[in-house]
């Protein structure tokens, strides 16, 4: 049987012969196809980056990068995205294929889903709920001279819009790009805008004046505390100093995951809510892989929308704006996220009402309910019910003018005023305690033919107070 089959083999091995012959030719053919695709690739690809680097999001801040930066990014993006986690020792974790091949699948998905709540509110809990469209830090980008009020009337809130269309549209202030000022001059007491105009901002300069300056000498906030930079222009000063922040147990950091999608924005996943007014540090995407990074950027968080990471920074000629994390890898200095790091937890950076409801005894009368009017705005509150001891508390409030208004009375009491001027102010690290007293009424006896009726006087069935 062997040798039959071998005399067959011998006997069509020329039939054989052709078909490789064919076969060889039609995969030169196809690996001649493939090298001028991959060249037309990396063409196109040439052409994207530059057209990247010509909408200048980015300005050079102090340290200095390859100026291989497109190739770079073209790399990565040619084979699978990689993934990049901060964890708490700081350390750059490897995934592993089989993460990469996930990563890549949900990319795409990832800049439209919302960030988790945060897990352990409790501490953290009064700088994670800040109003996104009214807050201290985006006050101060106010300050600054920032027109908010037409950028929203342009109907472009919370949407990208590219910076070199920024100034046309009128939004921008008269502080642009430059190391003149360390952020934190000051003139009576308040920051001083026209020094800042001559001098100008960069990244880390601008987070000083915020936090360090508006802060303290605007909104009334106390950040003495908090350990400062050693030089305000410097990001990789910023690095370390929020670092001590969370060493003192100020603040802590997020993790968070970093890769980069097919239209070469950053997929940015924080594990949880990142809290408004915390800072992000980036490092070069250069230097993205190094063990011993260095803070190349700095920027003040200013919260999730629209499928974005809003933060306030300066990073070009604009001076402080709005802009995206997802966007930082766009510019001729790519940006990479380095570490995120909270709002000080021993800081409120928004005020706190504390209710507290007894009788003219003394005694606390709960299930009472109270709303808050903004005197400003007009806007209502709803506070909520008194508990068992007589109190009802509301964070992250706007300092300002209010009408503190008790909008229901427990049966048996009677108010005197039902509406209380009060003002939220940053003493007492904002926490505003309000006493409100009811007045328990008396017993009444009255008389009859029949019987001896005795209630109280003003008492009610219904608990509800009219307007």
């Amino acid at each position: 049987m062997i040798k039959t089959f071998f005399k067959n083999l011998c006997k069509h091995n020329f039939k054989l012969n052709g078909i490789v012959a064919l076969l060889v030719c039609i995969c030169i053919v196809i690996s001649i196809s493939a090298c001028g695709a991959n060249e037309d690739t990396a063409q196109q690809s040439s052409l994207n980056i530059t057209s990247i680097q010509s909408e200048q999001l980015y300005s050079s801040e102090a340290e200095q990068v390859s100026s291989d930066i497109s190739s770079e990014i073209s790399s990565a993006l040619s084979s699978e995205a990689e993934q990049t986690t901060t964890t708490s020792s700081s350390k750059v974790q490897t995934s592993t294929s089989s993460k990469k091949q996930s990563t890549n699948k949900t990319s795409s998905k990832a800049t439209t889903t919302s960030t988790k709540k945060p897990s352990n509110k409790g501490e953290y809990q009064y700088n994670t709920n800040l109003n996104i469209e009214d807050n201290v830090f985006m006050d101060s980008l106010i300050y600054t001279g920032y027109n908010m009020k037409k950028h929203r009337a342009d109907g472009k809130m919370w949407t990208y819009v590219l910076a070199k269309y920024k100034r046309g549209y009128g939004w921008l202030s008269n502080i642009t790009y430059a190391g003149g000022s360390t952020g934190l001059e000051t003139k009576n007491g308040k920051p001083d805008i026209k020094a800042f105009e001559r001098g100008g901002f960069v990244c880390a300069s601008f987070a000083t004046y915020v936090y360090f300056n508006y802060l303290p000498n605007v909104a009334g906030i106390d950040t003495s505390s908090l350990p400062r930079p050693e030089n305000t222009k410097l990001a990789d000063s910023w690095y370390k100093a929020v670092q001590k922040w969370v060493k003192k147990g100020y603040s802590r950091k997020i993790d968070f995951t970093a890769s980069v999608d097919s239209n070469r924005y950053i997929v940015f996943k924080p594990k949880e809510e990142i809290p408004i007014g915390s800072i992000i540090i980036f490092s070069t995407y250069a230097t993205r892989n190094s063990k011993n990074r260095t803070g190349s950027h700095v920027v003040v968080y200013a919260g999730y929308k629209n499928g974005n990471h809003w933060v306030y920074h300066v990073g070009t000629k604009n001076g402080p704006e709005m802009c995206a994390v997802e966007r930082m890898l766009y510019g001729p200095e790519a940006q990479w996220p380095l570490m995120v790091v909270t709002t000080p937890k021993n800081i409120r950076m928004a005020a706190m009402l504390e209710v507290e409801l007894k009788d003219d005894s003394g005694k606390a009368i709960s299930g009472v309910s109270f709303s808050l009017k903004s005197k400003e705005t007009g806007k209502t509150v709803t506070l909520g019910k008194t508990d068992k001891n007589g109190k009802l508390t509301k964070e992250c409030l706007n300092y300002g003018e209010y009408t503190l208004v008790q909008t229901s009375v427990a049966n048996g009491y009677t108010v005197s005023t039902k509406n209380t001027p009060i003002k939220l102010t940053t003493k007492n690290n904002s926490k505003n305690t309000v006493k409100i007293v009811n007045t328990k009424n008396k017993p009444v006896v009255t008389s009859s033919p029949s019987s001896t009726v005795s209630k109280e006087e003003g008492a009610s069935s219904d608990n509800t107070i009219s307007k």
